[in-house]
């Protein structure tokens, strides 16, 4: 496992597996961190705190199965608005890999502490940065990734990078955005991206992801 630095103070990312282990240009499933993968704790800094969304592990545990690498992207905007600091984001990470298991069923996290005001190349989503990155290091083939959020933005950070499908749920702040998400798809057909319109698929939570997505044999 290798914490990485970047050359930016609100930009860092924990590589959790051997990235020489993993098959080139697979596709990737992308989770959001608060209300997908963890319970959202508005601006969570305390891990003991920390509990997996419904579904999480098993998700996660099928996509290891299947050779899916796993990357968690998440915006942390309380390290920029003073409410906790890289230290405590790393805790939380840690207890939440605990919860995990070993061995460690995510490929990656990419996490950004920018705030509302970032630029708009940052690591920040709905910026496609995050993805981007770990398409680079990886050698993923983003065209047929996956990717679940609870939040437009995430839904658009998707879009944004070229993804083929995308899940929105209902936990975390999933509940409260889903009659907008809703509204926008209904009104237009490219709310998403401008040049690229996923497929979007609305779950109740991770427990009706459809598992038969993550095939075993490689996407092409």
């Amino acid at each position: 496992m290798r914490l990485a630095f970047d050359m930016n103070p609100l930009e860092r990312r924990l590589i959790c597996q051997n990235i020489n282990a993993l098959q080139k240009n697979r596709p990737a499933l992308f989770l959001d961190r608060d209300g997908v993968l963890i319970e959202d704790r508005h601006h969570l800094s305390n891990p003991e705190d920390v509990a997996l969304c419904q579904g999480a592990l098993e998700l996660l545990l099928y996509a290891q199965k299947s050779s899916w690498p796993v990357i968690v992207i998440t915006n942390q905007s309380g390290i920029a608005r003073g409410y906790f600091n890289w230290k405590d984001y790393e805790k939380v990470t840690q207890k939440m890999l605990s919860l995990l298991g070993k061995p460690c069923p995510i490929a990656a996290i990419y996490a950004n502490g920018y705030g509302p005001d970032a630029p708009a190349n940052s690591w920040r989503k709905p910026n496609p940065a995050m993805l981007f990155a770990a398409a680079k290091e990886f050698e993923i083939n983003l065209h047929q990734s996956l990717l679940v959020g609870d939040r437009l933005s995430d839904l658009k950070a998707g879009a944004n990078a070229g993804l083929k499908t995308i899940f929105h749920v209902m936990s975390g702040h999933g509940h409260s955005e889903r009659p907008a998400i809703e509204r926008l798809r209904d009104k237009s057909n490219h709310f998403l991206g401008e040049n690229h319109q996923p497929e979007l698929i609305l779950i109740p939570s991770l427990k009706a992801f459809p598992m038969h997505l993550l095939t075993p044999d490689p996407i092409t």
